[in-house]
């Protein structure tokens, strides 16, 4: 599917701004990504930017994780513009009570062989509960499924949960949160603790303060870049892999 065609079906749905659609676009595009995983979607905007790179592959697979109550906000929003598009067959939805966390494990159990998990995933964007707890386990989940050379990119990096008026930010109730916990940026110290320090993870790239880049390949550059989205950030990216 063309960018324009996509840009066109997601129609300014929300939590997912026109750059960074076409960020994800153009980075599945560029670095092949045929199987994604995506942790929260919401609306599906984001899941429509995936799935449309893949058509336009030729071919792919998306498994988009979120919380039973989301339906309750976001109704059926991304069922919808798939269907309508013909691109069902290249979502696989999965739901949970509490934590995408116990999709996750249930990927990893059908995936396993003995004591080996086979990593399925080149891509993995999380933009979820934005939470310390639920998040940096779902990292090392999500990295017993990805792939070497796979992308993992996360939003809200900068994002703590004092900046919200909301009484819950899916299904983490703020009235549960210390002062501390409310004021941290959780993805921030996930990505900076876990992330970074992990032996496994290279060619860290915080883009806008909002996202989070990392490529799973222990030989890359661990020195830690911030930009801003631009043109040119797409080639800037490829050129830590050389």
């Amino acid at each position: 599917m063309k960018l324009d065609k996509v840009i066109e079906v997601v129609n300014n749905r929300p939590y997912m701004g026109l750059d960074f659609g076409k960020f994800l676009y153009d980075f599945v595009i560029q670095n092949g990504c045929q199987s994604c995983l995506e942790l929260g979607f919401a609306y599906g905007a984001t899941s429509m930017y995936l799935v449309g790179a893949m058509e336009e592959l030729g071919g792919g697979h998306l498994t988009s994780m979120d919380l039973i109550s989301a339906r309750e906000t976001f109704g059926d929003s991304l069922e919808k513009m798939l269907s309508e598009n013909g691109l069902t067959d290249y979502v696989t939805i999965m739901l949970e009570s509490t934590s995408y966390n116990w999709s996750l494990m249930k990927l990893i159990e059908e995936n396993s062989d003995g004591q080996s998990c086979k990593p399925v995933f080149d891509f993995c964007f999380i933009d979820g509960s934005k939470n310390w707890t639920i998040d940096g386990f779902a990292f090392f989940l999500v990295d017993k499924l990805m792939k070497e050379g796979g992308w993992i990119v996360f939003d809200d990096y900068e994002w703590f949960y004092g900046k919200s008026t909301r009484e819950e930010t899916d299904g983490i109730n703020h009235k549960l949160l210390s002062q501390e916990e409310m004021f941290t940026p959780h993805i921030k110290k996930v990505f900076d603790l876990l992330v970074m320090q992990h032996p496994g993870y290279s060619n860290f790239t915080v883009l806008d303060g909002r996202y989070a880049i990392a490529c799973k390949d222990p030989d890359g550059d661990r020195s830690l870049r911030e930009d801003v989205m631009h043109e040119n950030i797409l080639q800037k990216l490829s050129s830590l892999m050389r």
